[in-house]
């Protein structure tokens, strides 16, 4: 059964422009009020720096139907062509990849009178249809982040990992796929996993010289005589072995890669593609997910089994294997028994447009997508 949270409260603003992706600003030791937004499907696309401020015009616990903040555009900086990818690196810095096919390196400076977000660096031509020509460019579909180094995927069935601090390309393996790379995840510092647009998971020895990868694996589909397109990755933050990957059918595949020759798990989820899948940064027990048909949904492991029951669980999973089965510890490689350890709370629903990107923060989740409006979700428990 899915439970709506009732505990939670949403404002949401328009910014009159869709978003691709959303992330917080780091923040040491206080909760973050500090954001960036991504566009895409404008003639000049743009990241923008946004700071939550009380809303002055009404709000309050009274007023339920009014925002007790709202977001305040500090910052912009534009680009041409969409923007598909944003996550932050190292201290003070950004990453943003383009649909035509460069990676920026963008600064975010919020010590003087004023914000400013600066392009330092800009990584060109990584992605093409034509090795031999600059011109021939193709969209950089993802990106990933491992402390200061990036690695990058495209159209053009390329991956690449660059070092922000060298601003240099480290590694490019031309031919790691032969069609769309449409998702990437460090796995550790030598590893990465990408996922296509046929279903299939790879896995890539960055640091080895071979260009061919140490190991593949498909995601499960309810319909076995078609592909399932792989739309993102996600790790588990405390054990990296778990693998769960969001699929165009709207479902979630999760691996033991110490045991990858089958799913430890199939979890039937969303009615639409999932568009972004995510722990929480600092409580591994909480995941979250977002969809093209417009649902934002957290999924709770249980610490009560009586907690579980009461809740319920309304996603049928797959078979599991023995090896998968075994480890108690993690309901994600429990299969069947999952429906006693993990509940799935709904956060949002009948957007009717796409959630694109989501991201959290303490008790709090923010996320935005086609519908050109952001959602502040606070009290996430």
């Amino acid at each position: 059964m899915l439970t709506e949270g009732t505990a939670t409260r949403v404002n949401s603003t328009f910014i009159s422009e869709k978003v691709s992706r959303i992330r917080w600003i780091p923040e040491q030791y206080d909760e973050s009020s500090n954001f960036i937004t991504t566009s895409w499907d404008l003639d000049v696309n743009n990241a923008k720096l946004w700071k939550l401020v009380r809303n002055d015009y009404g709000g309050g616990l009274d007023e339920e139907d009014e925002n007790e903040f709202v977001p305040r555009c500090t910052a912009e900086i534009c680009f041409t062509g969409d923007i598909s990818g944003l996550e932050f690196v190292g201290e003070g810095h950004c990453v943003v990849s383009n649909t035509e096919g460069f990676v920026s390196l963008i600064a975010l400076d919020r010590e003087r009178d004023e914000d400013q977000l600066q392009e330092r660096f800009r990584f060109e031509n990584l992605h093409r249809f034509d090795t031999f020509s600059t011109l021939n460019g193709a969209p950089c579909t993802a990106l990933s982040v491992h402390d200061t180094d990036v690695a990058t995927v495209g159209e053009d069935g390329r991956l690449n990992v660059l070092s922000t601090v060298g601003q240099k390309v480290l590694r490019s393996i031309s031919g790691a796929d032969s069609c769309t790379i449409s998702c990437v995840a460090f796995l550790n510092p030598k590893e990465v996993l990408t996922g296509n647009r046929l279903g299939i998971i790879k896995c890539f020895d960055i640091r080895a010289e071979s260009q061919k990868p140490t190991g593949s694996f498909a995601v499960s589909c309810e319909d076995e005589k078609r592909s399932n397109s792989v739309t993102c990755l996600a790790y588990h933050p405390t054990q990296r072995h778990i693998i769960l990957a969001g699929s165009e059918e709207g479902s979630i595949t999760v691996w033991d890669l110490r045991q990858p020759q089958f799913p430890a798990s199939y979890l039937k989820a969303h009615e639409h593609a999932i568009t972004e899948l995510a722990f929480h940064r600092t409580q591994p027990s909480r995941l979250f997910s977002a969809s093209e048909g417009g649902e934002l949904w957290q999924w709770n492991q249980n610490t009560l089994p009586s907690a579980a029951s009461a809740t319920g669980f309304m996603h049928d999973t797959g078979s599991v294997m023995a090896a998968a089965a075994s480890d108690t510890n993690n309901p994600w490689l429990n299969g069947e028994r999952a429906k006693s350890k993990i509940a799935v709370t709904s956060l949002l629903s009948g957007i009717r447009k796409a959630i694109n990107s989501f991201d959290s923060c303490r008790s709090k989740v923010i996320c935005g997508g086609d519908n050109e409006a952001i959602y502040l979700v606070e009290n996430v428990v």
